[in-house]
């Protein structure tokens, strides 16, 4: 493999090595992190306040001369890319393509990239520009007086690229065009008694971008009794919903500067809001809103304000979605309209000042949900069965003050004392935590990290820092089962891979989870001597693969005479290894 092929809401790019490591090379870390966090000089790094964690003391460092950052509070770490793909909620290709722009790298893909992908976007950009042309023809008249009924300005219009295409469209310029794979795999066409047709006919129709602004896919809302009502693009090879939030494109330079991101259920609604003034504003794919879209809206604001209808479908709507914020670790808001109301009708009665009001009367998701569930309780047995169901969710939040006002709210509505109620939450707390511990042991992990793992660690990061031949030299011998951490044993596993194909070890270490673990001695100065720091860690690695081979025999074992001759050579080699790893004078 001569670069990293990766597939992102766009296109699936291929990236040449020499390209990635010039990007490096000429990006200043210090100079792209510092534009977004201030940075202040500290001995020979720079630290600042971690922009993905909330904290008042800096734990944030970034080191120019190495090329990484890491943060001691939240362990977020790696290189310039691991940053950008972090903070801009970027793909691998997008972050090196952002990078490369602003460093001035000319990035020149491999011919075999996929060319699907690439036409996939083409034939959207082509179909919104048609589609425009369509809306305001004399075939699009209908379409276009049923959305200027409904209040929307050709200004409106233009900015969101709402089009049109008729029942009978030709097809022919894109069956020419286009292979024919291309025209099916988009998901907008599909095979007919005289060839391929769109499946988006007699709607109109609202194009949908990913982030970065490329077109990806399509809704098309009748403007006749026919049903459904809207029909979106299947997923593609460029189109996830579960990734994907209508409008994130333009709401993400709102949601730097605003307080909170505001989630709706329509389309037109996010229109209708922008228009108002309301640029935070997106809508899910017709789907729940996922974890994903969670750590999306995360990576540009704080606070979230979930807009629901105010009839039982509402509630029970909102309700179900406390979970997916939980394992989250978010806390959203809701809003729940006027029964009968949506957000362009509310608007048209109250303006923007009304709608901000009822913004005003937001509600707590957690405690929205305590308070459902209180009410559905007919006696003192149920809400007992109610404050359990809501406690065993409290336990998962993470912030003892967040978990603390809970307490004291949920002690007040359902009346138990407040001292019982946290001891109660203690004790589940404990048994969870017992749970996990169990669950970890028969699984082969450990939550506190011994000294083994920090050798291992160290060992690893050595090994992507070394010159290859010296890094292939120092993995001689040293098998992936020799590691007592299964998450670095997973990571050596990668390291070894990369080095025996000669692939890119920068593309590796933007992975984010591989980064994280590795970036706190990627950016220490305590190893300064990284050909010293691998030679020690590997022979500890070796001598602990011998002692727990070791210590299999002597269990086994039940002749004296060879347990203790067991234990005296395990006691020389540990002696061996202690002397080899002394430091010299």
């Amino acid at each position: 493999m001569n670069g990293f092929f990766c597939a992102t809401e766009v296109e699936p790019l291929k990236i040449p090595d020499t390209k990635i490591d010039e990007i490096l090379e000429q990006t200043d870390i210090y100079q792209l992190i510092d534009e977004v966090v201030p940075l202040k000089k500290a001995g020979n790094s720079f630290k600042g306040l971690c922009p993905f964690h909330t904290e008042k003391t800096p734990s944030f460092n970034v080191h120019p001369d190495k090329g990484y950052f890491h943060c001691f509070g939240c362990g977020e770490g790696g290189n310039s890319i691991s940053f950008v793909m972090k903070y801009h909620n970027f793909a691998f290709p997008d972050a090196v393509r952002f990078l490369g722009e602003r460093c001035g790298v000319t990035i020149e893909y491999d011919q075999n990239a996929s060319q699907d992908a690439k036409d996939i976007v083409a034939l959207h950009d082509e179909l919104t520009i048609d589609s425009r042309k369509f809306l305001y023809s004399q075939e699009g008249k209908t379409a276009l007086n049923y959305l200027y009924k409904r209040s929307f300005t050709d200004k409106l219009l233009e900015e969101f690229l709402v089009g049109y295409f008729p029942a009978n469209v030709d097809t022919s310029k894109y069956v020419r065009k286009y292979d024919k794979s291309v025209l099916i795999n988009s998901g907008l066409f599909k095979e007919g008694k005289y060839g391929l047709r769109l499946m988006f006919y007699d709607r109109v129709m609202i194009p949908v971008k990913g982030v970065t602004g490329k077109t990806i896919a399509f809704s098309g809302r009748t403007i006749s009794d026919q049903q459904p009502k809207y029909i979106n693009s299947p997923e593609t090879e460029v189109f996830k919903k579960r990734r994907v939030l209508y409008n994130m494109d333009k709401a993400k330079q709102f949601l730097r500067k605003s307080e909170f991101a505001m989630v709706v259920e329509g389309y037109f609604d996010v229109m209708r809001l922008s228009e108002y003034g309301f640029g935070n504003c997106v809508a899910s794919m017709g789907t729940s809103l996922t974890s994903e879209h969670i750590s999306l809206l995360r990576r540009y604001t704080g606070d979230i304000y979930m807009l629901f209808d105010g009839d039982q479908a509402g509630y029970n709507s909102a309700l179900k979605s406390l979970e997916t914020f939980l394992m989250t670790d978010t806390f959203p808001y809701v809003v729940f309209l006027p029964e009968g109301e949506d957000p362009d009708s509310f608007l048209a009665k109250h303006g923007k000042d009304g709608f901000e009001q009822m913004l005003g009367e937001k509600k707590d998701l957690f405690l929205f949900a305590a308070e459902a569930l209180l009410k559905k309780s007919k006696d003192f047995n149920a809400k007992l069965r109610s404050l359990d169901k809501i406690k065993n969710l409290l336990v998962s939040v993470k912030s003892p003050y967040r978990k603390d006002h809970y307490a004291a709210k949920l002690s007040a509505m359902y009346q138990v004392d407040e001292n019982t109620l946290r001891k109660d939450i203690d004790i589940s707390a404990a048994k969870t935590t017992l749970r996990r511990t169990e669950y970890s042991a028969q699984n082969g992990k450990t939550g506190n990290r011994s000294m083994t793992y920090f050798c291992e660690r160290d060992f690893v990061a050595a090994l992507v820092q070394l010159p290859e031949d010296v890094s292939l030299m120092m993995t001689e011998n040293i098998l992936p089962e020799y590691f007592n951490d299964r998450k670095m044993s997973e990571i050596y596993k990668k390291v070894l891979e990369v080095l025996e194909n000669g692939d890119n070890i920068n593309v590796l270490l933007s992975t984010p989870d591989i980064a994280k673990e590795l970036s706190p001695v990627l950016v220490s100065d305590l190893n300064s001597d990284l050909y010293r720091t691998a030679a020690a860690s590997r022979e500890k690695i070796l001598a602990n693969s011998i002692r727990e081979s070791m210590n299999r025999k002597i269990k086994d074992t039940s002749d004296m005479g060879e347990k203790r001759r067991l234990l005296i050579e395990k006691f020389r080699v540990k002696k061996q290894s202690q002397e080899k790893t002394e430091p010299e004078d």
